[in-house]
């Protein structure tokens, strides 16, 4: 390959890389929501379970922020609050007063599996709630086949019937003995997910096990529960951005094939050269002496 061309293609492929325009950072204008997980019996799942909300996050445009009780002292920007699995008493006075002036001023609660048994000495949580969970939950863990209500947005899409492993949290009294709306039930007819009655709270039995978070459907509901207690009323809709454009991408590997094909052939042509030139007399008989 002549050195002219050879410099063309450095030229081209530098020319293609530079003004290839890069992919866009995915800015979510979604709902803000801040993850807490103090108290967590087990933090391999919590840790799972926000990696998964991460990516749900990053797909559905919300942004997932990650904290603890003291991130409740300033809740200005967030949107939602979860509290993913957590228990005891992991709030003050003051946090609790917060909290509560933030969720009866609009702002969102959703809450996962041990959550129902977090402040178990707040009236003000079990009301909001819409019920009292019976502590500790069952134990071994059990599959249960769930019933999914069709008439929510954030149950919208998903399968009628969904098959869990947990360790299922029962409630007295139940949530259907105030005005709460409960969207999924196990095959005993108890709860396993519902919306508070007052505010734009969500809660879900299942998500203390380490499967249920790798559930497609599982995750949609949580999504949406998120959208809904956000109080967004725009369509939920799957961000495509990460697909790169046909140009000048295309133009850039093409050239980039060219380059490397004629490195190639530029290397297969030096190792021609740097062969000495065969010798005609070499494996001709000896003269004779």
């Amino acid at each position: 390959m002549s050195n002219p061309l050879r410099r063309c293609l450095i030229v081209l492929l530098a020319f293609a890389t530079v003004f290839a325009p890069a992919a866009a950072a995915h800015a979510a204008d979604g709902p803000r929501v801040l993850v807490v997980t103090a108290g967590t019996g087990d933090a391999e799942v919590a840790d799972y379970a926000v990696e998964r909300l991460g990516m749900e996050a990053r797909r559905w445009n919300f942004e997932l922020v990650e904290g603890g009780p003291g991130d409740l002292d300033d809740l200005s920007g967030i949107d939602v609050v979860m509290f993913l699995n957590t228990s005891g008493d992991i709030l003050g006075p003051d946090r609790q007063e917060t909290l509560r002036s933030f969720v009866e001023g609009g702002g969102g609660l959703v809450g996962t599996h041990s959550a129902a048994v977090t402040e178990p000495d707040w009236p003000w949580w079990d009301e909001t709630l819409g019920a009292s969970a019976i502590d500790p939950p069952t134990d071994p863990a059990s599959k249960q086949n769930l019933s999914i209500a069709s008439e929510s947005p954030i149950t919208s899409g998903i399968d009628e019937d969904l098959e869990l492993t947990e360790r299922w949290y029962y409630f007295d009294p139940q949530p259907s003995e105030s005005d709460a709306q409960v969207l999924a039930q196990m095959d005993s007819e108890d709860p396993a997910a519902w919306t508070g009655p007052d505010h734009n709270v969500f809660y879900s039995v299942p998500g203390g096990a380490h499967d249920t978070w790798g559930e497609r459907d599982f995750l949609q509901l949580i999504r949406q529960a998120i959208w809904w207690a956000a109080g967004e009323s725009r369509e939920m809709v799957q961000y495509t951005g990460d697909a790169a454009p046909t140009w000048p991408y295309t133009l850039t590997f093409v050239v980039f094939v060219a380059a490397v094909a004629g490195g190639g052939s530029i290397a297969v042509w030096r190792l021609d050269s740097a062969e000495p030139p065969e010798d005609p007399d070499r494996g001709a008989a000896p003269e004779p002496a």
